[in-house]
């Protein structure tokens, strides 16, 4: 499959995934769609000259990653707090941008990694409460640890895009139907309380 091809089922994951975000928690909502807006960037550079590529994908996947590590922990665990978050993203960013300007990948692949291994553990635990959602995370991870196995071996190509795409795409209904599953048996659990325990 050609670059040009993979590049636009990416860019589409990313407006499926614009939508479907639309049934997660707020602020998981906004991270969700902070990383889909990352990957259709990552997708508008993969048609640029391979150099180029390389750069912006050395830029954009692993924020990308970090972000959605923080929406998975949000989601599955407890928000991050904000500062803590930032400075997150902000050691990310400065490990991008030195990988994009010395060429050396391996500042880069290493928090996206971190960040992959991290999204898998988070989906993994929820595997007794919330099955399905916890099988879509995990596939979901292994589809982003294929991608950054793709780019190590072969840059920004097609593998690395349509992993990139599996992995957005899994990591979203994830999130997003347990946020549907978690509402729903919150509401549950205050129809069958006594009405003396009810919250006003």
């Amino acid at each position: 499959m050609s670059a040009v091809l993979a590049a636009l089922l990416l860019f589409a994951s990313t407006l499926v995934v614009w939508f479907v975000a639309r049934a997660a928690p707020p602020a998981v909502r906004v991270q969700l769609r902070f990383a889909a807006i990352l990957f259709a960037a990552l997708a508008a550079g993969a048609v640029a000259p391979p150099q180029a590529a390389s750069a912006v994908a050395l830029l954009v996947l692993p924020l990308a990653l970090g972000v959605l590590a923080l929406a998975a922990a949000g989601r599955f665990v407890r928000a991050v707090p904000s500062v803590a978050g930032g400075l997150l993203l902000a050691a990310i960013c400065l490990a991008a941008l030195a990988a994009a300007i010395t060429g050396f990948a391996t500042l880069a692949l290493v928090p996206g990694v971190g960040a992959i291994f991290a999204i898998g553990l988070i989906c993994a635990g929820r595997f007794a409460d919330a099955r399905l959602a916890g099988l879509q995370g995990a596939a979901a991870a292994l589809s982003f640890l294929a991608a950054a196995a793709a780019f190590a071996r072969d840059g920004a190509g097609a593998p690395l895009l349509l992993f990139c795409a599996a992995g957005l795409l899994g990591l979203t209904l994830a999130l997003s139907r347990s946020g549907v599953a978690v509402a729903e048996r919150a509401g549950a659990d205050l129809r069958d309380a006594p009405i003396g325990h009810r919250k006003a």
